[in-house]
């Protein structure tokens, strides 16, 4: 199980977010609550799991910048999330 003690939020990934209709609190619930941690390609980590309201959302955290430097701490850039079809 994976520690997230910050994520890293700038105008591009609420933008992109948002486009998926989820908010900034609802991936802040997923990533401060219960879930599933799954291994992705190039370090990224997959996320599964509820909000409070209960929808269920899938979201890709990294680890690094875009020059490939660790965040370290367990802080990650969100690079997606979207509701998980059930």
């Amino acid at each position: 199980m994976i520690t997230v003690n910050g994520l890293v939020w700038d105008d591009w990934n609420k933008k992109h977010i948002a486009e998926h209709g989820i908010s900034i609190k609802e991936v802040e619930e997923v990533c401060h609550g219960i879930y599933e941690a799954r291994e992705s390609f190039r370090k990224r980590i997959l996320l599964i799991g509820k909000t409070n309201i209960g929808r269920q959302l899938v979201i890709v955290l990294s680890p690094e910048d875009r020059y490939l430097k660790e965040y370290g701490n367990n802080i990650y850039y969100v690079i997606t999330a979207f509701e998980k079809e059930v």
